[in-house]
């Protein structure tokens, strides 16, 4: 029995630990590592069944570990950080989201090669690729973010600085279909991407026919947008108006495809035709110098990120813009007093019943020269602070609501032979105190021998 006794009790204990064992493996909760601050996606992942700790952990159940693909459209999810938190989470569908005009892959975790970004208005695709520009026009394509499959919006078809050259990098990839890349269609259809594009309005077709045929396809009627423009055509202005050929449109789109067109260098957009026109949403590239625009409806948005050489604006009853933002400028108001002192190359703000402007931000330098600054009827304007201006060629005020602030210039140079500013206003500016307080200090006198002193000509009342 003692024998017996002394075999027992170490198979005994050995059978509790193995059913301890076994008991541990079944039933221990793993969770991630780190925890979900993301409280936005936690309701979301909640709300499919996925589930948490107090500490905002995931718990790494089977529904966790097997997610492979995970449907986020109509959450209106606007924080993406934190999808990581799934360990085998490789595809997104984001449709449906309201995400515009600029979508930036850096969001998503380097782990997510997939990802479905139909149904929303996105222009700008930031964080797929760097692109270095040599001197000599060559361009080195890195692309920041692994793609497998990428499902686009319609409004991606004009995007041409980070798609096409995406295009272009991938284009054996794209074609086998190793890289799945789609875009929607007006109908809502998915169909592979490709680089060819519409001219819808007859009369602006034509207008690219003459002035940027190098970007045409083999068929005449098409553009292909992965196509540079020549050097003759990417020195070419936009211009719609009845001189070159346009004097109505129906539409306005494709002045993307050459607006923001990376490779187009022509300085140049005016619109001004007969009819109103709706301008659709612009991201000028760095070639855009001077932006004319004559009753146009301007309510897709303008950004000017990317505008850096922006030195001109002429704008006359352009509706549905609310902001300007000029900050991105390495140019306005900066360059030498002989290029800034006259039209029209000379830096300028004209803007004359615009009805929904409300500010306009500046460079954030101070010094700046103008050839011309006009804000007439300008019934919404919130203040037109001149501060930052040292030299002002022109000055035009009037129609400004009570409210709008007006801050005058501390003017240290003029016109190197003018010798002068020439300023007009309205009675309603004429009559506010810091007006006639910059007449007074700043009012042009004649010297002895009757040539002009510094300072500033008063011009006249201006009638409305």
């Amino acid at each position: 029995m003692k024998i017996v006794k002394k075999l027992t009790l170490p198979v005994l204990v050995f059978l509790v630990m193995g059913l301890a064992s076994c008991s541990s493996d079944d039933n221990t909760v793993h969770y991630s590592t780190n925890s979900l601050k993301n409280t936005e996606l936690m309701t979301v992942l909640k709300s499919k069944g996925y589930q948490f700790d107090k500490d905002g952990k995931l718990e790494l159940n089977e529904l966790a570990n097997n997610t492979t693909s995970l449907d986020l459209s109509g959450t209106n999810l606007k924080n993406l950080s934190g999808l990581d938190i799934l360990p085998n989470l490789k595809d997104v569908k984001l449709s449906n989201n309201g995400y515009g005009p600029v979508f930036d892959f850096a969001q998503l975790p380097a782990q997510i090669t997939g990802v479905d970004l139909t149904g929303n208005n996105i222009y700008d695709f930031e964080g797929l690729v760097n692109v270095k520009t040599e001197e000599n026009g060559d361009e080195t394509v890195t692309q920041l973010h692994k793609i497998t499959k990428m499902y686009l919006p319609q409004t991606a078809k004009f995007n041409i600085k980070d798609l096409v050259r995406f295009y272009r990098e991938k284009k054996a990839e794209i074609e086998s279909g190793s890289i799945d890349v789609k875009m929607e269609t007006a109908k809502g259809d998915l169909q592979k991407y490709n680089t060819i594009r519409e001219i819808p309005d007859e009369n602006i077709r034509a207008n690219f026919k003459k002035y940027f045929s190098s970007i045409f396809d083999e068929d005449g009627i098409h553009i292909d947008i992965s196509k540079r423009l020549s050097n003759k055509d990417r020195s070419n202005a936009c211009v719609f108006n009845k001189s070159y050929g346009v004097a109505t449109a129906a539409t306005l789109e494709g002045v993307q495809y050459i607006v923001n067109n990376p490779y187009w260098d022509g300085k140049l957009l005016t619109v001004n035709l007969t009819n109103k026109a709706k301008l659709p949403y612009l991201r000028p590239c760095s070639g855009l110098m001077t932006l004319s625009l004559t009753d146009v409806d301007a309510s897709e948005g303008i950004n000017l990120e990317d505008a850096t050489n922006m030195t001109g604006f002429l704008w006359v009853k352009v509706s549905g813009i609310s902001e300007i933002d000029l900050r991105h400028s390495t140019l306005f108001g900066q360059r030498a007093i002989e290029q800034e002192q006259n039209g029209p190359g000379g830096s300028s703000l004209v803007f004359v019943e615009c009805p929904d402007l409300k500010k306009i931000a500046l460079p954030e330098k101070s010094g700046l020269r103008s050839y011309m600054i006009t804000f007439a009827n300008m019934k919404s304007i919130e203040q037109v602070d001149l501060s930052k201006f040292k030299m002002i060629s022109n000055l035009e005020l009037g129609g400004l609501s009570a409210n709008c602030r007006v801050t005058y210039p501390e003017l240290t140079e003029f016109h190197t032979y003018d010798k002068k500013t020439s300023f007009a206003c309205m009675q309603d500016v004429f009559d506010r105190q810091e007006t006639k307080d910059f007449i007074k200090k700043y009012l042009k006198v004649l010297s002895n021998d009757g040539m002009y002193i510094d300072g500033v000509e008063w011009s006249s009342l201006i009638s409305d």
